[in-house]
């Protein structure tokens, strides 16, 4: 198989939420993509404190995290865009006016205004610590943010926020949970970075993911893999599906690709 780059998301992708493990047979697989000279990416919305623990398993030749807000080669950081302090307070003090709590991921633990059902929820979901005591996202670059409103006012607030505050983008990653991030700045933009350092093509990339954030990384790389467990919109524009996590969908897809190196769109059983 010609060397290639394989971009790997965490959450749903690579990290089972029912036990909070990689499965074993993931991490074989992906260890044997490096011994055959392939180059490993994982790329997560978590940050890097966050991330850590999957992320020493994996062991990727660069991490992407906070949706491509931060993007590390081994511990050091080779790229950062956080996002504008003063409209990032104006844009909390507008949403907190209307009763909607809000909060930042601070590296190693979030900051929450409110320990409400709707933050609580998403924050356990991906195992987040949090606490609402120290807004330290004052005092440090913080390179994403999070609002927490039901799906069904999305059609309301999203354009609201978006015509109010354009540099920012928003994401959904739970019903009642939406990723704040600069604009123009996502995990495929990131992608295109690691691209261009390591000397790959568009074309020589492969990606996995389950979720919205992954979507225009799965349209950028030549080959978009979505997972069976993953969201429905995500799943419309893969190119493959991989079997769901919990059966071993990783390992089952990559086996394909080393089986055929150049596959033809199709949909995993």
């Amino acid at each position: 198989m010609i060397p290639r780059i394989f971009f790997f998301d965490i959450d749903n992708t690579l990290l089972d939420h029912r036990t909070l493990t990689i499965p074993a047979s993931a991490l074989e697989a992906i260890a044997g993509l490096k011994r055959s000279g392939h180059t490993v990416v994982v790329a997560t919305g978590r940050s890097y404190g966050h991330a850590r623990p999957f992320v020493e398993q994996v062991e990727p030749d660069y991490l992407i995290t906070q949706n491509g807000a931060r993007i590390l080669h081994g511990e050091r950081e080779v790229l950062s865009v956080p996002l504008h302090l003063p409209s990032l307070v104006s844009l909390f003090d507008w949403i907190a006016a209307q009763g909607i709590p809000f909060g930042s991921n601070l590296g190693d633990i979030g900051y929450i205004s409110a320990a409400d059902p709707c933050v609580v929820v998403p924050m356990d979901s991906v195992d987040m610590p949090y606490q609402t005591e120290d807004p330290a996202y004052l005092r440090q670059p913080t390179h994403q943010a999070w609002l927490f409103f039901d799906e069904a006012r999305d059609a309301e607030l999203f354009p609201a926020i978006r015509a109010r505050y354009p540099e920012f983008e928003l994401v959904r990653w739970h019903h009642t949970g939406v990723d704040i991030m600069p604009r123009s700045v996502n995990k495929w933009t990131a992608c295109q970075w690691v691209l261009k350092e390591t000397g790959f093509t568009a074309a020589q990339a492969v990606a996995f993911g389950d979720g919205l954030n992954d979507l225009q990384m799965l349209q950028g790389v030549g080959l978009g893999i979505a997972m069976d467990n993953g969201h429905p919109e995500l799943k419309a524009v893969a190119d493959r599906i991989a079997p769901a996590l919990h059966l071993d969908g990783i390992a089952v897809m990559l086996e394909q690709l080393t089986r055929s190196p150049t596959p033809h769109p199709t949909t995993g059983d």
